[in-house]
């Protein structure tokens, strides 16, 4: 689900040639690949480890951005904090949502503004997925969380930071709205987060906040 704020369209013009001169630079610089066996660490093992999810999925939409040519998002403090707090409301309120009933972090542009004033337009996208990997597979139910794939008889295994963030990220290139936050050019912060309840389906639900910011 996608969401988007502007402000003072005046400045967001300008932005807009300002990064139309730098495509031949975002060209030439893509992401480099992850790094280390802490981005396949199961996601439900101990406490989150929002760092590691934030930067899982900076990666891959900063790919998205580099095949289009865009200069890539830079992670900040405040960006990272404002989808860590969505994050963590929705999956306590049970409430898959940009709007919380949730004093000081009720709308998007609440949350950025508890962190800074330093932001002309905004955008968010949220996403609602599972502890183990179901990906819309066909699977076998087990009181004790041992699913098994249907087909394949193979245990279901529980999503890791890689493959969270790999599955929520072709989720929303494949949608056109949520594309279009990703590849917006006013747009040159991300920051993400997750939070997990722990009652919910399934032996767990996941909500997702990937807030942008310029």
């Amino acid at each position: 689900m996608p969401y988007s704020i502007f402000r003072y369209p005046l400045f967001v013009a300008l932005l807009l040639i300002t990064t139309f001169a730098n495509t031949a630079t975002a060209q030439r610089s893509c992401p480099a690949p992850l790094q280390g066996n802490a981005y396949d660490r199961q996601i439900n093992r101990g406490t989150i480890n929002q760092a590691l999810f934030n930067e899982a999925v900076l990666y891959y939409t900063n790919k998205i951005r580099c095949g289009r040519g865009l200069p890539l998002f830079q992670p900040t403090r405040d960006v990272f904090n404002a989808a860590t707090t969505q994050a963590k409301n929705m999956a306590r309120t049970r409430i898959y949502d940009h709007n919380l009933p949730v004093p000081g972090a009720r709308t998007l542009r609440d949350r950025l503004r508890a962190q800074t004033r330093d932001f002309r337009a905004a955008g968010e996208n949220i996403a609602k997925n599972f502890v183990y990997i179901l990906n819309g597979r066909p699977y076998i139910p087990a009181a004790n969380c041992a699913f098994r794939y249907l087909d394949t008889r193979q245990p279901v295994p529980i999503h890791t930071y890689r493959s969270l963030a790999a599955e929520l990220v072709t989720s929303w290139e494949a949608s056109r709205p949520h594309l279009a936050n990703i590849l917006n050019r006013r747009f040159t912060r991300m920051g993400a987060g997750l939070g997990i309840d722990r009652r919910g389906q399934l032996c767990g639900e996941i909500y997702v906040s990937q807030v942008f910011a310029g």
